[in-house]
């Protein structure tokens, strides 16, 4: 309601101003920081309707902010600049953090990142009580050549089975899976994966993946990306809609971006339902290395009817080397129509058409 208002001691404020620091209190049982509210106070300029005779404390707030407080939260607003008051005095104007989604170059570049995978952990609070939240950054170069996997159905046996299952102890993945995983990844492969899975079962998403293995090997570690969506949008999109594609092709587009030196820096993509086709297929992933896999476990180019491993994982295991050739991030990927795999193949049908 736009004309609700909250008194605090002689102040009264806007409700839309006061909702996170009394939001925190209920939820979180803790006080919003003061120098978070006197910065939310101060870009509000109608912070008090009705304003007393005292004035605002001043505030301080630079390009960095807290680190407790701000870190991640994003760019920051403009440069500082002086003005003139009407006491004909200069007072510089402060500097205040600006939210965003993605980090400047500037702000990656400060981070000590190293090759690989790098955990990186978010202060919420100045209490020692407070848990941080963890998350990983992942360095690649930019010649990398990245195979996407999804998780439900790829990775596990079913869609539905594959959520419920793990939470009781049972693994219900495919055969074979880990271990082809872990080659292409020995040959300089980086693995993406990529689920419509909401937001909140991130957590669970990663403990199943890391949980995979057979005979020994595990599944071998990457970013795993799900959808930003809460829960019932991702299910909306998911099963009334039927449309995953919608959020994996924007996604897919994103990453792409981050290789602006490398036109196709997907190499492969692994699935199981057509609308994965529709999402490879939009950011120039080859078709003859769009692979699906069906509830009998068998593994079939959608695009090139021909090729099928009956035996699933494991028989595209077999022709991994060639398939995924060993590759150096140094030199350049040799081009797809004279790779090894496609310029030797043969096509049995095309050849007795041709005799006929």
């Amino acid at each position: 309601n736009p004309e609700l208002y909250v008194r605090v001691n002689s102040d009264i404020y806007r409700w839309q101003l006061m909702a996170p620091a009394v939001l925190s209190a209920l939820f979180f049982g803790r006080d919003l920081h003061s120098e978070t509210h006197q910065q939310m106070v101060a870009l509000d300029n109608q912070f008090s309707l009705f304003k007393q005779d005292h004035k605002m404390p001043n505030l301080d707030v630079t390009d960095g902010g807290d680190p407790d407080i701000l870190m991640g939260v994003g760019c920051s607003g403009d440069d500082d600049f002086e003005r003139i008051t009407s006491d004909n005095r200069p007072r510089r104007t402060k500097m205040y953090t600006r939210k965003t989604l993605f980090p400047n170059q500037e702000q990656l570049k400060s981070l000590p990142l190293r090759e690989g995978a790098n955990s990186i952990r978010f202060y919420l609070s100045k209490k020692a009580s407070s848990p941080p939240v963890t998350a990983t950054i992942y360095l690649w170069n930019s010649k990398s050549k990245v195979v996407i996997s999804d998780v439900d159905g790829t990775i596990t046996k079913s869609d539905v089975l594959g959520h419920m299952l793990p939470r009781v102890g049972i693994l219900w993945a495919q055969k074979g899976v880990p271990q082809l995983m872990t080659n292409i990844r020995e040959n300089n492969y980086k693995v993406l994966y990529l689920t419509a899975r909401p937001i909140g079962a991130i957590d669970q998403t990663k403990n199943y993946l890391q949980s995979v293995q057979e005979d020994g090997v595990h599944l071998p570690v990457g970013p795993v990306i799900t959808s930003p969506d809460g829960l019932f949008k991702s299910l909306n999109r998911e099963v009334i809609q039927r449309k995953p594609e919608e959020f994996k092709i924007e996604c897919l587009g994103n990453l792409k971006k981050l290789f602006p030196n490398n036109p196709s820096p997907f190499y492969a993509g692994f699935g199981n339902r057509p609308t994965d086709v529709v999402s490879y297929q939009a950011v120039q992933v080859p078709d003859s290395r769009i692979f699906i896999i069906n509830p009998q476990g068998e593994i079939h180019c959608p695009l090139n009817q021909n090729m099928v491993f009956q035996t699933g994982y494991e028989g595209l295991r077999e022709l991994v080397d060639l398939m995924f050739p060993p590759i150096s991030e140094d030199k350049d990927v040799t081009d797809e129509q004279f790779n090894s795999f496609n310029f030797w193949k043969v096509d049995p049908f095309s050849q007795i058409a041709d005799r006929e």
